[in-house]
């Protein structure tokens, strides 16, 4: 593999300012492509190195969406509006944001992904006002034959229960649905990218101009830059530290009977249509 100059740290004379960076957030059902879609962005000379998911921030979303959803009944004797509370966490995200942007060289882009982070987007959008979204679209189908592999090889090998299928059919919806069912908070600030586009690279310039800088598939999986930030476990695939594959598109048909994939298009049909991945 070819080796690039590593994003080093910026030194005291040059070090821009906190209010400069961008952060990106990828976000997308576990197993609808997240993890190439970080990584192509990543490439970019305007971002961070690949890194893991951004889990532990993640994390710091929860306390605002409880506190949203019992503001009348608990958190209005803590804040005087929904608006304050907001703001109010908002400051502790965007400090969390300086420490992580500091820490990973002061990049112009600071771009995170973590899925379970996409239920969080809209209210993301409006605590951190400069915050920009990616949100990785993939047929349900593929997405959920995927996730199906990952619980079979954390079973042993085992089949696993249609229940466990449905709930990860119910996943895809409730993670999905949380961003386009408030598609109002983010204005210009999401992009959506179809699995096929970014397979077969036109979904490049999308993210070109959505302000990722420019896309240099070379720089993809540095594995010499970064090693640690590559686990190999149940959720590893062979296609992972590759660049993006057609293989991937329609693997699914070697794994789905026919009653398991209407299942999967019964329960999440008409997200994946408003999504653009399914005619």
């Amino acid at each position: 593999m070819k080796l690039f100059r590593r994003k080093t740290l910026s030194t005291a004379v040059n070090q821009p300012s906190e209010a400069a960076f961008t952060p990106i957030f990828v976000g997308g059902a576990p197993r609808s492509g997240t993890t190439i879609l970080h990584a192509l962005i990543c490439s970019s000379e305007k971002t961070n190195n690949y890194i893991a998911e951004c889990s532990y921030f993640t994390a710091f979303l929860q306390p605002l969406a409880t506190g949203l959803n019992v503001f009348d009944a608990h958190t209005r004797h803590y804040f005087d509006s929904r608006e304050e509370l907001i703001l109010r966490h908002g400051e502790i995200l965007d400090r969390e944001l300086q420490r992580t942007w500091r820490r990973l060289g002061c990049p112009e882009v600071l771009a995170l992904k973590d899925p379970m982070l996409t239920q969080f987007f809209s209210i993301a959008a409006q605590a951190l006002p400069r915050a920009r979204f990616v949100l990785s679209a993939r047929d349900p189908r593929a997405t959920v034959s995927s996730r199906i592999e990952v619980a079979k090889k954390q079973a042993g090998g085992n089949s696993i229960p249609e229940t466990k299928i449905i709930e990860f059919c119910h996943e895809y919806v409730r993670l999905y649905r949380s961003v386009l069912d408030n598609r109002n908070q983010f204005g210009d600030r999401l992009c959506i990218v179809n699995y096929r586009d970014l397979v077969d690279g036109s979904a490049n310039r999308a993210l070109e101009a959505f302000g990722c800088g420019r896309i240099v598939l070379d720089r993809v999986w540095t594995r010499e830059d970064n090693p640690g930030a590559f686990t190999v476990d149940e959720w590893a695939t062979e296609l992972h530290g590759t660049r993006p594959s057609q293989k991937s598109i329609d693997r699914f048909k070697g794994h789905l009977d026919s009653r398991t994939e209407q299942l999967i298009l019964g329960v999440c049909g008409e997200v994946a249509v408003e999504l653009g991945v399914l005619a």
